[in-house]
């Protein structure tokens, strides 16, 4: 039994070494053409501002440090999903070879079209003054940008403009609110 764990050994090398070369050319393939795409959004993002108290050390009249109860204004961003949201796609896939390795790839024109409705600041409790209407994006994550061969394009009620790579969703501050 020792003497044929010697072959299997030296199959399951060759194995290995195969899967290797494999996973190399995969790899090489798809490189210029980007990985696996994830698209996360459209997601509606609004600035506001709102008021805390907070603890703080001052300065006394006598010379003394005292600790005072403080109101301080910071600024958060809500985010709300779309009402509707639809998604079509064409989707083109093609084999490419290096060797005689194999590996999918794939073009695809995503559209998405959706309806955002009015945002609701009560359910959060943030007051129509407090909301910085100006300051209003919308973000569409796309994992992998190398995948992109064009602008990524938004359409909002008419006005066309072409948009780069950014993400303002990983603030811990910020609050989110789904729209009903």
């Amino acid at each position: 039994m020792l003497v044929l764990l010697i072959p299997l050994a030296m199959i399951t090398g060759v194995l290995r070494g195969r899967l290797q070369r494999r996973n190399d050319a995969v790899a090489d393939i798809t490189s210029a053409w980007g990985r696996e795409q994830n698209l996360i959004g459209p997601v509606l993002g609004i600035p506001y501002q709102y008021k805390f108290k907070a603890v703080k050390e001052m300065p006394a009249p006598d010379g003394k440090m005292e600790r005072r109860e403080v109101e301080e204004t910071a600024t958060a961003t809500a985010y709300f999903l779309p009402e509707m949201l639809n998604m079509s796609g064409d989707v083109q896939t093609q084999m490419l070879h290096r060797g005689i390795y194999n590996a999918a790839v794939f073009r695809a024109q995503v559209t998405l079209s959706g309806k955002f409705m009015p945002p609701d600041f009560d359910a959060l409790k943030v007051g129509m003054k407090d909301v910085q209407w100006k300051d209003a994006f919308v973000t569409i994550a796309v994992n992998d940008l190398r995948g992109t061969r064009d602008a990524i394009v938004l359409d909002w009620d008419g006005t066309a403009a072409a948009r780069f790579a950014s993400s303002r969703l990983h603030d811990g501050r910020n609050r989110v609110a789904r729209q009903r």
